[in-house]
């Protein structure tokens, strides 16, 4: 389709520079060079050689050398050709009832089928189609039997139409004609691993061009660039048909194939074009991703598939095995593992050894009792290697410090506590809180929560920040740097966001993930935008702000510490429905941010800590929270089952402690967004004027400790009371962030963060999520 095309090609344009450098290593047989990732070079070169990742990290900056990556790059094991032909297997044709082909597409699980939505757009179209397996020619040259299954989107449907996703999953239904059953073709597993693929690495299709009977293209693409959502690989070979699985050389998933063509841009550094293909697949891990994020809007039946096929994916070496491929000439007693639905795997050794896997099973939406629905051979889950995949979740909340009482060192600060027996009796109690630790406290690595489970939204979050040890985790590259290197990008937009269920407490003390999904916002006019993708809509609609920021906890020495510190603060316990202009905030560059033309909000203040801490290697203490006005509040359960009197809170808070000059000292801020109000979904418009209000009419306060404490019934403890910056009195409104903090923002680094925001705002995308 055209909008696909075009939206391809402006990919391909913007990462045309990446791809004439990838192509120019390419060619200078330096491969290897083209990956512009050290961590993600060393997490390839540990995953595919075996070596400790230290020596990864170590080795990769010379990888592009032949001497150390002509084994991956020219060679391969012969394994390789039994890997290629059980993974086409699971590939079949997208066909009319008739048998013209219209696409390709492969299965993800023993019932999930993937394919491009430009394929099969929607319940419809796929209740047309069938899919046909073994449409392909045997060793003699002559057409085999194939089998074709109806599809059954009754049973599970999921798509994304954006262009730079376009994707569907859909359950297959019954066997319409041919020999075989549907376990017979196994499936791929996908999954968000950031180990899978570097820049300059060969690719493998298994496609259906023009409808033809299944063809491969091996090794003859090389990828050259990566977008967020993108890969894109050239070469001399026509396009693979839409849908196909783009494989790395140990044939894992990468992509979904969804476009190519030829570029006019591609030219060699004297500008002759190149007689190359560029093809864009999508990122398999962004697809992975917005199957986290979508799930939760569907029937229990449908999520249950969904979540094994996600499971499936977290074990990157699980490959299905086909009954009708021999297993690469091994003794009857070789190894096998077998993973049955409760998560109990049986590796034979050939003596016979149960043990059961922890997050497996039942407990990840798989089904109970039987027999296993898999016909998968797996292996044991592999230890991660190098610095992980972005936002995967460590379920073992043994290893969370929380919050730490005595991290700023002048100062014993406790958890602070609630004080009246409403507050107390509101609380949602931790079924797993560990020994010394508050039963209400929730902790995260590096800060804490604790919950009001009646408003289903946390009293108060508890974060220290460690400016000396900060990083920057990106969360789209999975690269961690230091907090001025590369970009710090929150932005996509919210329907790609996942956020994790809190396993700790009941459900019906927290959010559901899905609670912000399809709003409906209107514009000045008072009509509905329909585009969902504008800053329109965005700013006009609930976002799931973050309490405690994002990059806040992520610091440390230990990449696994950054990378859980990162995932924690997706925990739906840590979001609050907050307007979009008021989550977003705007930030302006260097000095200008601590000014009342940054406009106080949340980012912006955020960024002032932040940055400050980080540029004199400071330790800071950051609570913050919503203000609880059960008679005020905005109702808001759209009409969700179980949120029935759910209410968005019109003000927050944040009480920020630091150390100046050995004595501590603390200051409390007030923020009411009630102004935006009338801008959020599913709201009427009160008046034209009401539609048009700015910025400027939400007034920010520097207020007393203790006028929060009275009106949170939350007791922040005598040290901070005694260290609190406002003395008492009045509210007063506060016009800079230099006037409260007591210092100017520090001027940003040469593309640090702050200078790249404000050039990121000019194209519209969503930037400053607190």
């Amino acid at each position: 389709p055209t909008p696909i095309a075009d939206a391809a090609r402006e990919r391909i344009h913007q990462n045309i520079e990446r791809i004439r450098k990838s192509l120019a290593d390419i060619a200078a047989g330096r491969p290897g060079d083209a990956e512009p990732e050290p961590s993600r070079r060393a997490a390839v070169l540990q995953r595919r050689t075996g070596i400790a990742y230290d020596e990864a990290l170590r080795v990769a900056p010379a990888s592009g050398k032949e001497k150390v990556w002509g084994k991956t790059i020219d060679f391969v094991d012969v394994v390789f050709l039994e890997r290629g032909m059980r993974a086409s297997r699971a590939v079949a044709r997208v066909a009319t009832r008739d048998g013209q082909g219209i696409g390709t597409g492969f299965m993800i699980s023993p019932r999930l089928f993937i394919t491009n939505n430009h394929v099969l757009p929607d319940e419809t179209s796929a209740r047309e189609f069938v899919i046909e397996f073994d449409y392909e020619r045997n060793v003699q040259g002559a057409l085999k039997t194939s089998t074709r299954f109806a599809l059954s989107p009754a049973t599970a449907f999921l798509t994304n139409h954006e262009d730079n996703l376009d994707y569907t999953v859909v359950a297959v239904g019954d066997r319409m004609s041919g020999p075989a059953d549907l376990a017979a073709y196994g499936y791929l597993p996908i999954s968000g691993a950031r180990d899978k693929h570097q820049l300059g690495d060969h690719v493998n299709l298994i496609q259906h061009p023009d409808a033809r009977p299944k063809e491969a293209v091996l090794r003859e693409n090389q990828l050259v660039s990566r977008a967020q959502t993108a890969l894109h690989y050239v070469a001399d070979t026509e396009p693979g048909s839409s849908g196909s699985p783009v494989f790395n050389v140990l044939w894992e998933v990468v992509a979904l194939h969804h476009w190519g063509g030829p570029h006019r841009d591609l030219v060699d550094q004297n500008g002759k074009p190149l007689a190359k293909t560029v093809n864009e697949g999508i990122r398999i891990s962004a697809i992975v991703g917005d199957l986290n994020t979508r799930k939760s809007g569907q029937p229990a039946a449908e999520r249950s598939l969904i979540d094994e096929a996600l499971t499936i994916g977290l074990h990157p070496e699980a490959m299905a095995a086909s009954p009708t491929v021999p297993a690469p000439s091994a003794p009857a007693a070789a190894a096998t593992v077998q993973v049955a639905p409760d998560g109990t795997a049986t590796w034979t050794i050939p003596l016979r050894v149960s043990v059961q896997l922890a997050g497996i099973g039942t407990a990840a939406g798989l089904p109970s009792g039987g027999t296993p629905t898999s016909p998968a051979l797996m292996a044991p889950p592999p230890v991660p290697s190098g610095p992980e995949r972005a936002l995967v979740l460590d379920e073992d909340y043994a290893n969370r410090t929380g919050y730490d009482p005595g991290f700023l060192q002048v100062a014993n600060i406790p958890l602070p506590e609630l004080k009246t027996e409403a507050a107390r009796a509101d609380a949602a109690v931790n079924r797993e809180a560990g020994p010394g630790r508050s039963r209400v406290e929730l902790p995260y690595e590096h800060y804490s929560v604790v919950m009001n489970g009646r408003r289903r939204l946390a009293f108060f979050t508890a974060t220290n920040i460690d400016g000396k040890l900060a990083k920057n985790y990106n969360r789209d590259t999975g690269v961690i740097s230091d907090p001025h290197e590369g970009d710090d990008d929150d932005g996509g937009s919210e329907a790609t966001e996942r956020w994790f269920k809190e396993r700790r407490i009941d459900e019906s003390e927290q959010t559901p993930p899905n609670l912000y999904e399809q709003q409906t916002a209107f514009d000045s006019d008072g009509q509905p935008i329909d585009d969902r993708r504008s800053s329109a809509h965005r700013n006009r609609m609930f976002q799931q702000g973050h309490l405690t920021r994002r990059q806040d906890p992520v610091w440390g020495t230990d990449d696994e510490v950054i990378i859980r510190a990162n995932a924690d603060t997706f925990h739906v316990t840590n979001r609050a429905p907050q307007v979009g202009f008021f989550n977003m905030g705007i930030r302006k560059s260097g000095a200008e941010a601590g000014h009342a033309g940054g406009q106080l909000h949340w980012r912006a203040l955020e960024d002032y800590v932040l940055n400050n801490a980080v540029a004199d290697k400071a330790r800071v203490t950051v609570f913050t929270g919503p203000i609880f006005d059960d008679q005020h509040d905005m109702p808001w359960d759209r009409g969700m089952p179980g949120m029935q009197g759910f209410k968005a809170p019109r003000e927050f808070w944040k009480v920020v402690v630091r150390a100046e000059q050995g004595a501590l000292q603390a200051t409390a801020l007030v923020a009411d967004q009630t102004p935006l109000i009338d801008y959020v979904p599913e709201a009427a418009l009160s008046d034209a004027e009401a539609a048009r209000v700015s910025f400027a009419k939400v007034k920010r306060y520097h207020v007393s400790v203790a006028e929060i404490e009275a009106r949170t019934a939350i007791d922040f403890g005598a040290a901070i009371r005694a260290a609190d910056t406002h003395g008492g009195g009045e509210r007063r409104e506060v016009q800079t962030l230099d006037a409260v903090l007591g210092k100017a923002v520090r001027p940003a680094k040469a593309g640090a963060r702050t200078s790249r925001s404000s050039a990121s705002r000019k194209t519209g995308s969503r930037k400053g999520k607190s």
